[in-house]
């Protein structure tokens, strides 16, 4: 820091991540070749005013921000603060200290079958427990799992809000939130400094901090998937991780294609039906938008929940008149990283009216009086036109930019592309989204399916060429009586989880999914490959080299649940704690052995 007047009266009470931030720009030009006292001296100043304005924003979201002399933290925070959250071994200590007093929480709360007399159910103590628990997260700035507003018996409740806290007690779960928070602790900052936008010294979509992150991810990712190979636990067989992901929709190539072979189909499927299409942008309120002088403060995801509001909004009204549409809506970011939606719709041509008279009513009404007469900043229709090209083209600049640039005119296309798919995972943001058509789980497993497993029905067999040589339109027209098929079992928190196995067509069952697979790394492969020639078991052999496998056995024995069900419980009993599994159960692992009470 330079020593300024204004820097002793206004520098210390500022955020650590607003210090940070005008360091590192101070740093920066210091670098310049005329760089002196005096001008750096101006420039810390200037940026100081700024922050000064941009601090209250960043100390309202994230209170744990707030460094102010006297400023007295929530009782409970437990000590969250920046330097916390940006350590990842602090981090873990935290999650460890929160699984403590969460379980400290629930032992305080057990429930006895006499208490029942008193009046005092199961459901009851669940409920107070998950209250207190809500509260410690709340705490530290992490929201606690959501409930739903009404369940169909007391049974539910109980086994909803027992999952519920056994999140809250799993210290990756807690982890998994807190880097969550730090990603938009650091990107809400960014914005409200002012680092996000089109202007010079500005970054757009997303801020060079966070997109810096994202790309160190995006290394990392790349470095596991070198590491890791999928073997069949049945058989043994062994695929590199990194070729499977090629042959997939997770490369974005792959992805790229599926989206225009899907519009291309949409198109066709529109011109047979007689559909006209709409193009339609739909942007947000001026109290949105950070580079707005109207901006409220809302960070970007607050933006696109209420966006996403919006459109469930036009939804319901579109169903409620019967209106018939179908198409693919898109997220994208402005400049300055507010989220906004264009949306590729077909509609039969005496609806079409309706259909964009009732999009535009919900995409105005809210600030209407800042529009005027004019509501083009908030909503823009485009009919489509084919003396000017068909409506894929129009489509594939949107999906191209917002996934890997593939033939953009732009020069720095690719760049973009990245940077709108790190805004897009910064803030957890669901870019594609289509609508009346078939699932495309539906199609891509139909894809995965051969000639010898369609042979019964003459007409799935057409199904299946239809989706194996992409022609989107024909699929569409077949497949109503297809269905995606699921396996359930119990996940890491005793959820029920679904994984597809295949589809059904009129009753009849298609396993296109039957082998089971498991990531493993590289270096294990052999050793794994020996293991399971000697058990031949695929449903008790682990890839897992698990030193804690006789407490996983045990609470799998006692629980009924899977190796992954049980792992939850894992971390709190090595910890001593006494942990109940269900209204009439804890249990505890004492001296290697596992204790009920």
């Amino acid at each position: 820091m330079i020593p300024t007047t204004l820097a002793a009266q206004f520098y210390s009470k500022l955020p650590v991540v607003v210090r940070n931030d005008i360091e590192y720009q101070v740093s920066q030009r210091k670098k310049r070749a005329k760089a002196t006292f005096a001008n750096l001296s101006k420039f810390q100043d200037i940026l100081i005013k700024k922050a000064l304005k941009s601090a209250p924003l960043i100390e309202d979201k994230f209170r744990f921000a707030e460094t102010r002399a006297g400023h007295r933290k929530p009782t409970g925070l437990m000590g969250l603060d920046h330097h916390i959250l940006m350590c990842d071994s602090s981090l873990e200590m935290l999650c460890g200290q929160l699984m403590q007093k969460h379980v400290g929480i629930i032992d305080s709360l057990q429930w006895q079958e006499d208490s029942e007399s008193e009046k005092r159910t199961y459901l009851d103590v669940l409920q107070a427990a998950f209250s207190l628990i809500r509260e410690s997260l709340g705490d530290v700035c992490i929201v606690a799992p959501s409930l739903k507003k009404k369940f169909d018996s007391d049974e539910e409740a109980e086994r909803e809000i027992e999952i519920a806290i056994r999140r809250c007690i799993c210290p990756d779960w807690m982890m998994r939130k807190f880097l969550f928070l730090r990603a938009q602790y650091i990107e809400y900052a960014q914005i409200a400094m002012g680092r996000v936008g089109k202007k010079k010294n500005q970054r757009k979509y997303v801020s060079a901090v966070s997109f810096a992150n994202w790309k160190t991810k995006q290394r990392e990712a790349l470095d596991y998937i070198e590491a890791m190979a999928v073997m069949n636990v049945e058989t043994g067989e062994v695929f590199n991780l990194d070729e499977v992901i090629k042959r997939t929709t997770a490369n974005p190539e792959n992805r790229r294609i599926e989206m225009m072979v899907r519009s291309r189909g949409n198109e066709e499927r529109a011109l047979d039906l007689g559909y006209e299409g709409v193009f339609v942008n739909w942007t947000l309120p001026s109290k949105y938008h950070p580079n707005s002088h109207k901006w409220n403060g809302a960070t970007v995801k607050e933006g696109h929940q209420n966006l996403m509001a919006q459109w469930k909004r036009a939804r319901a009204r579109l169903a409620k008149c019967e209106i018939d549409y179908f198409g693919f809506r898109v997220a994208e970011p402005h400049k300055d990283g507010c989220s906004h939606a264009h949306m590729f719709l077909f509609c039969p041509k005496n609806q079409i009216k309706a259909l964009v008279f009732h999009l535009r009513e919900v995409a105005i009404e809210e600030d209407r009086a800042e529009l005027g007469d004019d509501i083009t900043p908030r909503f823009t229709v485009k009919y489509a036109d084919p003396s000017q090209g068909g409506a894929t083209a129009y489509i594939a600049k949107y999906i191209s930019k917002n996934i890997n640039g593939k033939h953009m005119p732009e020069t720095e296309a690719e760049e973009s592309a990245y940077r709108v798919r790190a805004w897009a995972s910064t803030h957890r943001i669901r870019q594609f989204q289509a609508f009346g058509s078939p699932s495309v789980s539906l199609w891509r497993q139909l894809r995965r399916a051969d000639a010898t497993d369609t042979a019964f029905d003459e007409q799935l067999e057409e199904l299946r060429q239809a989706a194996d040589n992409s022609r989107w339109k024909l699929f569409c027209e077949l497949a109503s009586n297809a269905s995606i098929e699921y396996e359930t079992d119990l996940g890491k928190y005793g959820e029920t989880t679904r994984r597809v196995i295949g589809f059904s067509w009129l009753g009849e069952i298609v396993e296109t999914c039957k082998a089971q697979y498991a990531l493993v790394l590289k270096k294990d492969v052999s050793r794994l490959a020996f293991d399971l020639k000697k058990t031949r078991s695929g449903l008790s052999w682990s890839t897992e080299n698990n030193c804690n496998s006789g407490l996983s056995e045990a609470l799998m024995t006692l629980t009924g649940w899977s190796y992954q069900g049980v792992q939850c419980l894992i971390a709190p009993l090595l910890r001593g704690a006494k942990v109940p599994i269900d209204r009439y159960q804890s249990v505890a692992w004492k001296n290697n052995r596992l204790v009920t009470y």
